[in-house]
């Protein structure tokens, strides 16, 4: 569309080398922007294709810092005068975008923000209206979005009662409102790369229109200039790419909850996928007392959360459990390591209730959830947000009741779950 032109030809003027044919030096630009772009089916906006086969490793792209927007950039543009030099690299850049979004044509930043999503494209968990986040209730993913989007508030707050109050002209109230505030954390939070190279977080025109592959390692830093070059983001692939095919990075190793709070989307093939289980001690237990001052001492809580992963979760939570569940003769035990049978079967009884207690919080079951996906003229009239929230709650679910099942099965096996050392 004419949005993407314009963008295109805005990186050209800026020196981003974007031509089907040979440069000075230079090999033919290998991608091309596609507008609209599906993943398992889903729409997932604007992505990167490979306009000819690429070899693994290839440099795809090169962009210039001058078109990067970081916290020195936002210093830059406010004056030194105006914002403090340790405000938080987030703070920085978000207050930038909302400058820039006001200045409309006047913004030398203007293609690039005319190219992000806005509106009902810009969908991260914390940006959804109640009746859709209604559909996650009993999930963890819940209290996560309520505690990201308190944070914003009071975050917002403390600028308004410094930053802003000492410069009413630079941050008028009618444009430097939590809106645009919440708007530019959700272009931050699902389009920021951290460059390795330096440590800073920044905004990469361009660069930031690749759709995320959690298989996916493609590197993207940046690139130390010279005396006749200036710094550039460059990107290299991890794999050969044919004609056509989506070009991917990754965003990182995020379970669906993550990527549902910050980008506002799920997958259906996450192998960081997971889901968090809280324990706590038993207060009914004789020792609780005891236990929880031990805790403290360590510097830990009477209540922990782990994360369950599909095919496994983490031996601290075993190792918390054995400490739980200890009796008075046990208590000295090295819970690194198996403790005794009972102990071991307490801390497998543990474990199928947490997860069973998680699993009633659901007011749908994972079996009602699987029939709803499957009925595809039902599925089909559900909105875009009621797919995301569906899957990912059937996701935690199956997650939780494969753990179940396993320490289950586990527990008749002679090999038992937690590695058991038997007496010799």
């Amino acid at each position: 569309g004419s949005v993407t032109r314009r963008f295109l030809n805005w990186l050209r003027s800026h020196g981003m080398y974007l031509e089907e044919t040979s440069g000075w030096g230079v090999e033919p630009h290998g991608l091309v922007v596609a507008d609209e772009t599906t993943d398992d089916f889903e729409p997932s906006g604007r992505g990167l294709l490979a306009r000819r086969s690429i070899p693994q490793g290839a440099r795809l792209f090169e962009v210039p810092e001058k078109l990067i927007l970081t916290k020195e950039t936002s210093l830059k543009t406010f004056g030194r005068g105006i914002l403090p030099e340790d405000i938080n690299e987030f703070h920085a850049i978000a207050l930038l975008l909302i400058r820039e979004r006001a200045q409309g044509g006047e913004s030398f930043f203007k293609p690039y923000l005319d190219i992000l999503p806005s509106g009902e494209e810009l969908n991260p968990l914390f940006r959804w209206k109640r009746e859709d986040l209604d559909l996650l209730q009993g999930s963890p993913t819940l209290v996560a979005c309520e505690s990201l989007s308190k944070k914003l508030r009071d975050e917002f707050q403390i600028l308004q009662e410094s930053l802003f109050a000492q410069h009413p002209q630079v941050f008028p109230n009618a444009i430097f409102d939590f809106n645009a505030w919440e708007w530019a954390f959700a272009i931050l939070f699902s389009r920021s790369i951290l460059l390795q190279a330096n440590g800073r977080i920044a905004l990469v025109p361009y660069a930031d229109l690749l759709n995320h592959n959690p298989f996916c390692s493609t590197f993207i830093d940046l690139q130390e200039g010279s005396w006749f070059k200036e710094p550039t983001v460059v990107l290299y692939t991890d794999r050969p790419y044919q004609q056509t095919q989506q070009v991917y990075v990754t965003y990182g190793q995020k379970a669906n909850w993550e990527l549902l709070l910050l980008y506002g989307f799920v997958l259906d093939r996450n192998p960081y996928d997971s889901v968090d289980l809280t324990i706590s001690l038993d207060a009914a237990d004789p020792l609780y007392e005891r236990k929880r001052k031990f805790l403290v001492d360590c510097g830990r809580r009477s209540s922990e959360t782990f994360p369950l992963y599909f095919d496994r979760y983490p031996m601290e939570m075993v190792e918390f459990l054995r400490f739980c569940c200890a009796s008075e003769e046990e208590m000295s035990s090295d819970f690194g390591d198996f403790v005794s049978d009972r102990n071991e079967n307490a801390v497998a009884s543990a474990i199928v209730g947490a997860c069973s207690d998680a699993l009633s919080r659901y007011p749908q079951s994972l079996d009602e959830d699987s029939k709803l996906i499957s009925d595809r003229s039902l599925y089909a009239m559900l909105s875009q947000n009621q797919h995301w929230a569906i899957k990912h709650r059937r996701s935690e679910k199956r997650i939780l009741s494969k753990t179940i099942a396993n320490v289950e099965k586990e527990k008749t096996s002679p090999t038992f779950l937690f590695q058991r050392k038997r007496a010799p």
